[in-house]
């Protein structure tokens, strides 16, 4: 297996890794930490969405990885800047209701008083949504540049 083509794996393989990741923390909060029960409705809903698109990220990027197509890389790279923006903005209610003036408005008025959460994890999360969305960031641009010196390669 030449170079080339192991990157070309690698790729797909970190898309899938990454949805998993976020597929597997997505499902821990709901079900093992008892998301469903203590978050507010439209705070689940959002979950929940996100949930559906991690997991559709990783049908297409197994099938990205399996058959290399273009239309699978182009809707695996869509979801997993779709997923990393999503979960962005599910991480900036979290930071946001554990720091801010609103503290806990995502948690039910039943639960406000015992949702006590370790800052370090608040910040660590905030941390690495930013990261997350510096990739999706540099990643655009890497394409739209790509696009750009193909298309000018094209008319030459």
């Amino acid at each position: 297996m030449n170079r080339n083509a192991g990157i070309r794996k690698l790729y797909p393989f970190l898309m899938v890794l990454g949805a998993g990741i976020l597929l597997f923390r997505t499902i821990s909060l709901m079900f093992f930490e008892h998301g469903l029960r203590i978050l507010e409705l439209w705070v689940n809903v959002l979950t929940i969405i996100e949930m559906i698109i991690d997991a559709v990220c990783i049908v297409f990027s197994l099938k990205w990885l399996l058959r290399n197509t273009a239309a699978a890389q182009t809707i695996s790279l869509t979801l997993g800047a779709t997923a990393a923006i999503f979960h962005a903005f599910r991480v900036l209610i979290y930071v946001i209701g554990r720091l801010g003036p609103w503290k806990n408005f995502d948690v039910k008025p039943a639960f406000r008083a015992s949702a006590g959460t370790d800052i370090f994890w608040v910040y660590f999360a905030g941390i690495l949504s930013l990261l997350g969305l510096l990739v999706v960031i540099l990643i655009w641009i890497i394409r739209k540049k790509r696009r750009r010196y193909s298309s000018h390669l094209k008319c030459s």
